[in-house]
């Protein structure tokens, strides 16, 4: 913001009374941000009223229906709605806590949407009647009176506790009872009010906002003028929540793993009232994991951690048409991104062994040429559906022949010859198909290092997988990501995992002595770390 350039803008340090993440949300300067994203659906107070007000005062009439001996309990909306803002509230607060990157964005109508199309319909109808009204004569000014005051309450809702000395220039300058006088004296004057205005903006914007600010300047006509400065605060407004959620997120972050947990145990009591499992979908999950781990009978015991980490490595080869468990649900979209990034890791790199395997010592060991036909693989087969990636076999298939060629070439090599062109052909079209034996080998290393990763206690330095070393950064970035958020995820619902986890041992007896109710006890299962990742 400006004001920072201003030395203005301070840090409050939060108190031992400010230890509620859901105070935080509802502190002075998270105001602004639920003020100025009501329309996104953050602020989630005026629905509950509208509820309030919407929830009926009569009963049906019972002769109408057939009572049951044992009525089945019906969700009530109110109650749905309860719900369904506790989840927004911790979805919000996960966001903010995982993602430190996440911004608040304006919501912007789809193109062509009827919400689009009324939205522009009021708004020109409002600066329509505006500039009728005050280029009449004589001139009205009833919708300049709205106008101002309107500016006059988004300046104030960006304003912080210091900002004191341009509170009380607002309240004098745009005092509306005596803005009434000057218009019946005649002595009202837009253009003084709009420069009032926009020399608050520039002192509270920030910086990226200046270039803006200077374009006001040069506007000369009132409508214009004051439809970009509505415009301009709109921007403000967007820019002082993701500001406040800048200088909030080191609270949040501490404070979002009990937040998180309070949320679902409500959801979960909810649910439970209405004789729904709220877990049923991660029990099903865990099973799974539990299942495939005792069949493998690999160097993985079946232990509470390792049965976990399986289930989620499953993430990576999820059926997209099926819900994830509710404990991952908030993150439905990372997980999906990492599936998508792997898929990816591993086809070109399956692309790339079949071709290297084809053609040989040759080009071993050039290190740099590795690399750039990786970068070009990737690009043709970037972002592309399942059903699309054979289509551009082709393109692939040209791609290798063209770059091998020259680099053969370049080193004193001969050209391929016609049987080793056709044998790359059909091995490339072969082994993009996620049942190939090499496709599968790639992925069985793959899974096996990040799930090595995973499970490691140490931070030493771990040696990737062979036939995988061309993506180094690409899997270091998947594993980063993948570790962070399940670390997150166990400190938020290790108890609930640990309750799962400890009923599947203690029916198959794999550890006679455990009991769930332990499972808030760290040091036996591993699941309930102190959330620092």
């Amino acid at each position: 913001m400006s004001d920072q350039k201003n030395k203005e803008n301070k840090v409050y340090p939060t108190t031992e009374e400010d230890l509620s993440l859901e105070d935080s949300l509802n502190a002075s300067h998270a105001s602004n941000l639920s003020s100025s994203c009501n329309s996104e659906g953050l602020d989630s107070s005026s629905e509950s009223e509208v509820l309030k007000k919407k929830k009926r005062t009569t009963s049906p009439n019972p002769s109408s229906f057939m009572v049951a001996a044992s009525p089945p309990k019906f969700i009530n909306f109110e109650t749905l709605m309860q719900a369904a803002n506790g989840v927004k509230n911790m979805s919000l607060a996960h966001e903010i806590a995982v993602d430190s990157e996440f911004q608040l964005q304006k919501h912007q109508p789809k193109e062509h949407s009827i919400e689009k199309q009324v939205k522009e319909v009021m708004h020109r109808a409002f600066w329509d009647s505006l500039s009728d009204q005050i280029n009449a004569d004589p001139p009205h000014f009833s919708h300049a009176l709205i106008l101002l005051q309107e500016i006059k309450e988004n300046l104030v809702s960006l304003l912080l506790p210091q900002h004191q000395r341009i509170r009380s220039q607002i309240a004098e300058v745009i005092d509306l009872d005596l803005i009434r006088q000057k218009i019946d004296n005649e002595a009202f004057d837009f253009n003084y009010y709009a420069g009032f205005v926009i020399s608050v903006m520039a002192q509270l914007c920030a910086p990226i906002r200046d270039e803006k600010i200077s374009a006001l300047k040069e506007i000369k006509e009132v409508v214009p003028l004051y439809k970009e400065i509505f415009g301009l605060v709109d921007l403000m407004k967007m820019d002082m929540a993701n500001f406040t959620i800048s200088q909030m997120r080191p609270y949040l972050q501490q404070q979002s793993v009990e937040y998180e947990k309070k949320k679902f145990q409500e959801f979960l009591e909810m649910q439970k009232e209405n004789n729904i499992d709220g877990v049923e979908v991660t029990k099903a999950w865990l099973q799974r994991a539990f299942d495939q781990l005792t069949k493998q009978q690999s160097a993985f015991p079946v232990t509470p951690l390792n049965i976990l980490n399986e289930a989620y490595m499953e993430l990576f080869q999820w059926d997209r048409t099926k819900i994830l468990p509710e404990t991952l649900v908030m993150d439905v979209g990372r997980y999906s991104d990492l599936k998508s990034q792997t898929d990816h890791i591993c086809l070109v790199s399956a692309i790339l062994l079949v071709t290297y395997n084809t053609i040989g010592a040759p080009i071993s060991g050039i290190t740099q040429f590795k690399h750039e036909i990786k970068d070009k693989i990737s690009i043709i087969l970037k972002d592309l559906h399942d059903s699309e990636i054979a289509e551009k076999v082709p393109n692939v298939v040209q791609q290798i022949l063209t770059d091998v060629g020259a680099c053969l070439e370049k080193h004193g090599y001969s050209r391929l010859r016609d049987d080793q062109q056709d044998l790359i052909k059909g091995q490339v079209t072969d082994v993009i198909n996620p049942q190939h034996s090499v496709h599968q080998l790639v992925r069985s290393r793959m899974f096996g290092f990040i799930l090595q990763s995973a499970s490691s206690m140490h931070h030493s330095p771990m040696k990737l997988p062979a036939g995988l070393s061309a993506f180094e950064a690409e899997i270091s970035q998947v594993c980063g990501q993948f570790i962070r958020l399940i670390s997150h995820n166990r400190s938020v619902f290790g108890v609930w995992y640990s309750n799962i986890i400890g009923e599947l041992l203690k029916q198959n007896k794999h550890e006679s002595d455990y009991e769930p109710e332990q499972a808030n006890n760290p040091p036996i299962l591993g699941l309930g770390d102190t959330g620092k990742h």
